[in-house]
């Protein structure tokens, strides 16, 4: 028999998040993604507390049923996340109504782009999408490697003056396209521009490979707040041989730093699947990240 519940539609209503909500919320988000269960718990905290963007929740006689987010990465450019709803509640079109809802309060913030990730498999949350004209942009896997014990690494911090030479430097890339402008922070897309790479860089965030012919490979990363997870969100090189090398080192760099754990994203592309054969990367999950994305017309 279905535990699914009946209600009328009329009956949900929308306002934002309240710490008593937590409990609720993060009781229904237990199996979001089956046995890796939700992020949810490990962000609830700063969402709820967050002044960027909107955090709220749908409710029938207040009761939260599904939840939201919109998050301004930066003015002008949103990401949405957090969609949820609760199990019992689903198949009744709560989904659509919080989208209409983050869509309105979005569009009403004059965005650049309004962007989203959601998992190759999640055909629902793609058509969600595509309802608001967004398309899908970019799509890219995730991969897990054992850190390398190493008292050094050849990967050294790139410098705030030369933030130019390596904007440069990753977007001319051979495979720059697939990256689609964008930079990973976990699952989130970002823009990935002189702006950003700026704050990169004074943030100890981006490493350069140098060889007989100067830069020739770049390895921008992310962290946790308590340092021991590592995400490596760029990759760039001259070459398939420098770039093995760069991911190579990239384990020794995670080690260096402390991290305990580390993932990395590479665009789902042949050439990316290939490359990192023999480099002590591999796939971590048989799904893959689908960025959708609207742009304003200019």
């Amino acid at each position: 028999m279905s535990d699914k519940i009946n209600y009328d539609a009329g009956r949900i209503k929308i306002r934002p998040s309240r710490p008593s909500d937590k409990a609720v919320v993060l009781d229904f988000c237990k199996h979001t993604f089956g046995r890796w269960g939700d992020y949810m718990p490990e962000v609830w905290d700063q969402w709820i507390n967050t002044k960027a963007g909107l955090f709220f929740v749908a409710t029938m006689d207040d009761r939260p049923v599904g939840v939201g987010k919109i998050t301004v990465h930066r003015p002008g450019e949103l990401w949405l996340e957090g969609l949820r709803v609760d199990p019992k509640y689903r198949g009744h079109g709560i989904g659509r109504i919080i989208q209409d809802y983050t869509w309105k309060k979005a569009m009403s913030l004059k965005p650049r782009f309004i962007r989203y990730a959601t998992g190759s498999y999640n055909k629902i949350s793609q058509h969600l999408g595509k309802s608001k004209s967004m398309r899908i942009t970019a799509e890219f896997d995730e991969y897990a490697g054992k850190l390398l014990p190493a008292k050094e690494t050849v990967l050294v911090p790139a410098k705030p003056i030369e933030c130019g030479e390596y904007l440069s430097f990753f977007n001319s890339d051979r495979q720059a396209k697939h990256w689609k402008g964008l930079y990973l922070d976990s699952w989130s897309a970002k823009t990935f521009d002189k702006q950003a790479l700026d704050g990169l860089i004074k943030q100890k965030r981006v490493y350069g490979y140098y060889d007989q012919r100067g830069l020739a490979g770049g390895l921008v990363i992310l962290q946790s707040k308590d340092k021991k997870f590592y995400n490596y969100c760029r990759a760039a090189a001259l070459e398939a041989k420098t770039f093995k090398t760069v991911l190579k080192e990239g384990r020794k760099l995670g080690y260096l730093l402390g991290a305990k754990k580390t993932e990395m994203h590479l665009p789902k592309a042949p050439w990316f699947r290939s490359i990192v054969k023999g480099t002590g990367w591999k796939k971590a999950m048989p799904i893959w990240m689908v960025i959708l994305e609207w742009a304003r017309e200019q």
